[in-house]
């Protein structure tokens, strides 16, 4: 975060760079019925795949079943039929390819180095074109279905253009990726004839969105703005929890979180240290639950009650233990009502590694607990932590509002991306969430419910 001057309280920042377009998941279960049967080229041509190449074996199994759902889902959507992709499928590899084998016309460089590391829609002749040594690489980094959600992006953009939607990159970029979890949904569901994957295998997929989402800082108003992580992987969710006709509705007026870095923080990315976020981030949050209870937000009526602020303290090791249990990096102790944290285990790391909104996002978490045991609900159970991850991406939400009184603070750029982030990385190890069998794919789905529809959706 910036502070606004003059400063009420120091508080917190990040830039978290990150670069590219598309998507990324985590492998291929063996579905309940058995292994999937492979698609064949009497099922679909792939023009210039290598025989025996696994990548394009992986993309032609994607591509049929991507196209079946599209041919069933297209006509709900947008009426009609969705149709062929009349340019068909192109699989080059730049240390491979012949560039005399490629077709003349706008979809294709002169040189095959400048088709590397990239897959893409060419609307001016409908067809896919994929770099399979690219391809195969991120599928040695995320495993082979990030091959199928990449095919389900760009398909995505075949359905625009066949729907005649024309909107900015940022829409189009987010939307597609939206159409994707969609369709990833249908996978789960055992609709697809070539592809399985169960919801706990998605957290390696959203994190690839660090390298598929624009740099922290980009303009959202750019020529090929593909937004935030945070804006690529809520979107994904979207479609994944509300399925196509939520994605065909995303237009400009949609909450966007990627922005433009300050000339103040530029250079910085808008860090704090780290002690300065640690002691901002006890400011914050009882700023944010002291008005959440006793006032509330635009639009969001209080809940009620006075806020018995928690002391928030370091205690790392053994400090951390409450009332007899286990060692844990981050718990509520309703013995003595305070939030403990271990800095040298956890804090510290994350800070390092994710960014200083990584702080307030872990912070929030048994902060939330405190709120929800002193109004009489669960504190040791699944819905104490879904609720408090939802209620960490309301207070976001508040925050980049600009709605909690008194703080004086804005998020920066990359701010909301490291509340997704560290909820992937660290949240589902059982020394920070207790509560087994949560998977970062549900908590950052919860983080998004909290920021997009605000208090109402986290159980309070």
């Amino acid at each position: 975060m910036r502070v606004r001057p003059p400063a009420v309280a120091a508080l917190l920042a990040l830039a978290l760079a990150a670069t590219g377009c598309s998507t990324v998941v985590a492998g291929v279960a063996s579905p309940p019925g058995g292994t999937r049967t492979d698609a064949t080229d009497a099922d679909l041509t792939v023009q210039l795949a290598e025989e025996g190449d696994e990548t394009d074996r992986i993309a032609r199994n994607a591509l049929v079943d991507v196209l079946t759902y599209w041919d069933r889902t297209y006509p709900e959507v947008f009426g009609g039929g969705f149709g062929p992709v009349d340019g068909g499928f192109w699989s080059i590899d730049p240390d491979e390819t012949d560039p005399a084998d490629l077709p003349d016309g706008p979809c294709f460089a002169d040189d095959v180095e400048d088709l590397a590391d990239n897959a893409y829609y060419c609307p001016d002749e409908d067809l896919v074109v994929y770099d399979r040594g690219w391809m195969a690489e991120l599928a040695e980094d995320y495993g082979p279905f990030v091959v199928a959600e990449v095919m389900a992006h760009e398909i995505a953009h075949a359905v625009q253009a066949h729907a005649g939607l024309d909107d900015p990159s940022i829409v189009a970029e987010t939307q597609a990726e939206c159409f994707a979890g969609a369709w990833t949904r249908w996978v789960v569901r055992g609709g697809a004839a070539h592809f399985s994957v169960r919801p706990k295998e998605l957290d390696p997929y959203l994190l690839g969105y660090l390298y598929f989402g624009d740099e922290a800082g980009s303009s959202p108003d750019a020529e090929d703005a593909h937004g935030s992580v945070f804006d690529q992987l809520s979107a994904f969710q979207e479609g994944y929890a509300d399925g196509p006709v939520a994605c065909a509705a995303f237009d400009s007026a949609r909450l966007f979180t990627e922005e433009e870095f300050g000339a103040d923080e530029a250079a910085t990315g808008g860090d704090l240290p780290y002690e300065e976020v640690v002691a901002g981030t006890d400011d914050l949050l009882t700023a944010f639950w002291d008005q959440a209870l006793s006032r509330g937000f635009p639009g969001t009526d209080p809940l009620g009650g006075l806020l018995d602020a928690p002391d928030l303290r370091a205690a790392d090791g053994t400090g951390t233990v409450c009332g007899g249990g286990g060692e844990l990096d981050l718990q509520f102790c309703p013995v003595d009502d305070t939030v403990r944290y271990d800095g040298v285990e956890l804090l510290e790391p994350a800070y390092a590694e994710v960014g200083d909104f990584a702080v307030p996002t872990l912070l929030g978490l048994p902060y939330g607990m405190a709120v929800r045991e002193q109004r009489g609900l669960s504190v040791d159970d699944a819905a104490a932590v879904t609720g408090s991850v939802c209620a960490t991406g309301w207070l976001v939400r508040e925050v980049h509002r600009g709605a909690v009184d008194g703080l004086d603070v804005a998020l920066s750029p990359g701010d909301v991306d490291e509340a997704a982030v560290v909820l992937l990385r660290y949240a589902t190890d059982e020394t920070v969430v207790p509560v087994p069998g949560l998977s970062g794919f549900e908590l950052v789905d919860d983080f998004r419910r909290g920021f997009v529809e605000g208090g109402a959706a986290c159980g309070f």
